[in-house]
């Protein structure tokens, strides 16, 4: 009986043990969970930017200088994943009625419910209605405006159109002249597409030829009768002022006399002299020049030798020409040296010799 007791004590005893083991293993639990969770409220939100100004201005563009492949690759990955989860979280924010087709449905009943204002025209004015016009179709007014446009219009753009065509020839010409290669010059195209404009508007040549013709014809028509007109207003216009010249030219006709026979009676008495003279049969003939100087058998001397003076001044101006050449006339500095005006010729040479 006493063996029983001691056993039952040392049971009792072992089982109060474990009991106190479990109880301090609860209690580590919990103080395990208690710093877990401090820890985690401690940690910033994933959702929290920070309070840094380089988080919300500064770039995503990280250096990778001095970097091994292993931290690269690492940051890669952490990113990657961040991505996901951001992915994750925009997915679970999502509901059924994200998804649901009623929002367009409401909206097109929206739309039919809307009241259609119907505007009487006949009771706007000319005002409100071209106001009306430029504001819902204000391309219209210049549509109708190509639709008035006058066929001369046509011809000046056809002119110039004709003539930037020919400009850029004559500039692929002037390549082709300085042997400059023009296969891939910006010419080439310009010219395909002009070619191209004028080939466009044959079509339209060959329906408005008749009514150039037509044109042309009333035009020509129109100048004939214009020149008929002309005429008759030309000659109306010679009869009246036909007296009025008549007039002044008798009046110039009758001047031009007076002052023909004024010149007349001056000359009159010179010319009878003359006359006087040359009726004369008994005057003698008068002596001819070679006559009158009698020079005979002379020599034939210069002009210059008649005089002296003039001779030796002319010999002096070409001997002091001449000694120029020879002598280097004497120089003053009455202004700055600035050079030689007449250049230097280098082989000349006008030293002295030293016997």
């Amino acid at each position: 009986m006493a063996l029983d007791d001691s056993e039952s004590e040392d049971e009792e005893e072992e089982e109060e043990e474990e009991e106190e083991n479990e109880e301090d293993e609860g209690d580590g639990t919990d103080m395990e969970s208690d710093l877990e969770g401090k820890k985690e409220e401690d940690l910033p939100n994933e959702m929290a930017w920070g309070s840094k100004r380089k988080m919300f201005y500064d770039s995503d563009y990280v250096t990778t200088k001095g970097k091994s492949q292993e931290v690269l690759e690492a940051e890669e990955q952490e990113e990657e994943e961040e991505a996901i989860k951001i992915q994750k979280r925009l997915a679970a924010n999502l509901s059924e009625d994200d998804y649901d087709l009623n929002f367009f449905q409401v909206f097109w009943k929206s739309a039919e419910k809307e009241e259609r204002i119907v505007k009487d025209l006949q009771q706007m004015s000319q005002k409100e209605k071209m106001k009306l016009l430029k504001k819902e179709s204000p391309e219209l007014l210049e549509l109708i405006q190509d639709f008035k446009a006058k066929g001369a219009d046509y011809l000046k753009t056809k002119q110039q159109l004709y003539l930037n065509y020919c400009t850029n020839i004559s500039f692929y010409l002037v390549l082709k002249a300085k042997r400059i290669p023009a296969h891939n010059h910006p010419v080439i195209e310009r010219l395909l597409t002009y070619r191209n404009l004028i080939n466009d508007l044959g079509a339209v040549d060959a329906r408005l030829a008749p009514e150039f013709r037509r044109l042309l014809a009333g035009e020509e028509k129109a100048k004939a009768t214009s020149k008929l007109a002309e005429g008759k207003k030309t000659r109306v216009e010679e009869d009246s002022d036909s007296d009025l010249d008549e007039e002044a030219a008798l009046r110039f006709y009758r001047d031009m006399e007076e002052r023909l026979k004024l010149k007349r009676t001056r000359n009159a008495p010179e010319e009878n002299e003359d006359e006087e003279e040359e009726l004369d049969p008994d005057a003698k003939r008068g002596i001819t020049y070679q006559m009158a100087k009698n020079k005979g058998l002379t020599p034939k001397r210069k002009k210059i030798d008649r005089n002296p003076r003039v001779k030796n001044r002319q010999k002096f101006i070409r001997a002091k020409i001449r000694r120029k050449g020879q002598v280097r006339e004497v120089r003053r500095e009455e202004t700055r040296y600035r050079g030689e005006l007449s250049g230097i010729r280098a082989g000349v040479k006008k030293s002295t010799k030293l016997a």
